[in-house]
């Protein structure tokens, strides 16, 4: 086994990482969440994303029980059968998915040393990506099978979603019978969104499971450099200094290619699965840059707003995708800073 570094003391600091678990656990289970992501049980991402870690620090020195403890986690997740009500296909490539975006991260860690977080995480996701496509091409698995699992499994959740909305719709009728055709009326409407949401969201699940993993593996990570002394990388930045490589940019543009080709209805839905994905990236590295200029925590308190009121994010979103993209070109931080400084390093 490779010496590992030195032991540091634990990253501070569990509120953050309190509420990014809440968040990553309960953020797809509320209204919308079941009608646009593939994944709801990020239990199945997130145990074996740490389980890569902990088995990538004990190669590095680190303790073998945290290895252990986790490792028996992801293996329980693969053997017990799915819970009550969730449907075996679904759950069968939920969990597939978790586990090879996992064992894809892990042998990436290994290798790439010396590769910032967002680096092996992006490297992870292509390589579990290309596995997939392996696991396709090879026959096992039909190319449009995965988008009608998770179509049948929308509506299977939409189904369950509108029967809660007009028993609730029942009740309110029941108590105030003035506002029964309103609450009717209510009920029938959110289930025609969700489902409008969900017939978007099926042929796009790419994007959504590669969002959903890096979400888990950036949670994971931060997690591990908390439970254990051993580092296997830098620790997560803050939002005001998020980058990556430049070069990303063309996956942008290979995105819009695929899209503008002709009579190609499955290129362009790769094509705009690769925007939304990237187009994501983008638009958090636009944020940053957005919290770099300003305060922490008018930062968070803005971003947070523009996000959770729809109407600001059909603003905010493209604007920080916009500032993100031209990032690549003008670097905004170090622009800013050089300015600051007078051309001097601090």
């Amino acid at each position: 086994m490779p010496n590992g570094t030195t032991p540091a003391p634990r990253e501070r600091g569990w509120w953050r990482i309190i509420l990014a678990l809440a968040a990553l656990l309960l953020l797809p289970h509320i209204p919308g969440g079941p009608s646009t992501l593939p994944v709801v049980d990020t239990l199945v991402l997130l145990v074996p994303a740490l389980a890569a870690c902990c088995v990538v620090g004990w190669w590095a020195g680190g303790s073998p029980w945290l290895a252990v403890i986790w490792s028996a986690l992801t293996a329980a997740i693969i053997v017990l059968p799915p819970p009550a009500g969730v449907d075996d296909a679904y759950y069968a490539l939920a969990r597939g998915w978790g586990v090879i975006v996992a064992a894809a991260f892990g042998v990436v860690c290994v290798v790439g040393r010396s590769q910032p977080f967002i680096s092996r995480a992006l490297l992870g996701i292509g390589l579990a990506t290309l596995l997939s496509l392996g696991v396709i091409l090879t026959g096992r698995l039909e190319p449009d099978r995965a988008q009608r699992v998770f179509a049948s499994e929308f509506a299977e959740r939409n189904s369950a979603a509108v029967q809660e909305l007009q028993q609730d719709a029942t009740a309110v009728a029941q108590s105030f019978p003035n506002l029964s055709a309103m609450a009717r009326d209510v009920a029938s409407r959110q289930g025609e969104v969700q489902t409008t949401l969900s017939a978007y969201a099926a042929p796009l699940y790419p994007a959504s499971l590669a969002l959903e993993a890096l979400a888990a593996l950036a949670l994971a990570w931060a997690l591990f450099h908390r439970l254990s002394r051993v580092r296997i990388g830098a620790p997560l930045s803050p939002l005001k200094q998020f980058t990556f490589g430049d070069q990303l940019v063309w996956a942008l543009v290979a995105g819009i290619a695929m899209i503008l080709i002709p009579a190609r209805d499955a290129l362009a839905a790769i094509g705009t699965s690769v925007l939304i994905f990237f187009g994501t990236l983008y638009a958090l590295r636009g944020y940053g840059i957005y919290a770099w200029f300003i305060s922490r925590r008018v930062a968070v308190t803005s971003v947070a707003v523009a996000v959770a009121a729809f109407p600001l994010s059909l603003v905010t979103v493209p604007w920080a995708v916009g500032l993100g993209v031209s990032d690549t070109w003008i670097d905004w931080r170090r622009r800013i800073k050089h300015s600051l400084t007078g051309g001097r390093d601090r």
